[in-house]
């Protein structure tokens, strides 16, 4: 079949409008796949957060914030997550200063939950004040106390405003130096509470691991502690036994002590020594009698 010259047109500019569209879609970087699930996140206060901040786990950038609106008392912001990041459903999201010249982020804390946030779900978040939104809370506080300066300086003498200048310029240094605190150790705040963050949650997957350790042996563990409520109870058989044969000793011990009873009387009694002595004395007499004179006692006839 053969096209006609208006066809042919139409084909050549369909081409070249498709091969121009592909073009910049390449030269863009636009990936057409989508490679980030959505979160919704509710925060009281994003005081300095905007549009297209970065969202951190332990200072690796996953994400970022797309939108904000009002939802009720609350501010409901979008963020995109990357496909690859897994956050546990107990995770939670801090608003912190980015840097100490000031911006903020969302800086993930991981959970230890197994279940995952999907496309869709919801998080509360919280909003961290840092040390920079302290220092900005003198700034008034400074200009508060000049205004009381020059209130001063009509009101009291000479000497006295030079007493209230000089603490007023003790008071200064130490906001310049509370400042120069701030700015030289505010990233390494930064970097700690991000350790820390991190050392939370490897604690936690510990404790979890942990259970897990004491769930797989806790046959052994029964068995063990039935063994020991059974050696237990015979050790406490086996002392009241002993208490009990104790008793019977201590009674059999007092009667003798009280001269009661053969051996209680042999003990207590002179009387029954002496004559269990005697006794004894004529016994081996009457043998040695035996020995000496056998014809007294027994008689032999021969027949």
């Amino acid at each position: 079949m053969k096209l006609s010259n208006e066809a042919r047109l139409g084909i050549i500019i369909f081409f070249a409008a498709l091969l121009f569209v592909s073009g910049i879609i390449y030269l863009r970087g636009i990936n057409l796949q989508k490679k980030e699930y959505s979160l919704t996140i509710f925060y009281d206060n994003v005081n300095g957060l905007a549009e297209g901040s970065a969202i951190t786990v332990a200072g690796l950038t996953i994400g970022r914030v797309e939108s904000m609106r009002l939802a009720g008392t609350s501010i409901a912001v979008e963020v995109s997550i990357q496909n690859k990041v897994h956050l546990s459903r107990d995770s939670k999201a801090l608003i912190k200063s980015s840097s100490i010249m000031g911006g903020k982020l969302i800086a993930i804390v991981p959970g230890v939950q197994p279940q995952t946030m999907q496309d869709g779900d919801t998080l509360t978040g919280a909003y961290e004040a840092d040390l920079t939104e302290l220092t900005s809370t003198l700034a008034p506080i400074s200009s508060n106390v000049l205004g009381i300066l020059e209130r001063v300086n009509t009101t009291f003498d000479e000497k006295t405003r030079n007493n209230i200048q000089t603490i007023l310029a003790d008071f200064s240094k130490t906001s310049m130096g509370l400042n120069q605190i701030v700015q030289v150790e505010g990233q390494k705040l930064d970097y700690a509470i991000g350790n820390f963050a991190v050392f939370s949650s490897n604690l936690a997957r510990f404790a979890i691991s942990l259970d897990s350790i004491a769930l797989s042996q806790k046959a052994n563990l029964d068995t063990s502690m039935t063994t020991i409520r059974t050696v237990t109870y015979r050790l406490r058989e086996a002392s009241e036994n002993l208490k009990t044969t104790t008793a019977s000793l201590d009674a059999v011990i007092g009667r003798i002590e009280r001269g009661e009873g053969t051996l209680g009387r042999l003990i207590k009694d002179p009387r029954m020594y002496d004559h269990i002595d005697s006794a004894a004395i004529n016994m081996n007499l009457l043998f040695k009698d035996i020995r000496e004179n056998p014809s007294k006692y027994v008689k032999i006839s021969v027949f």
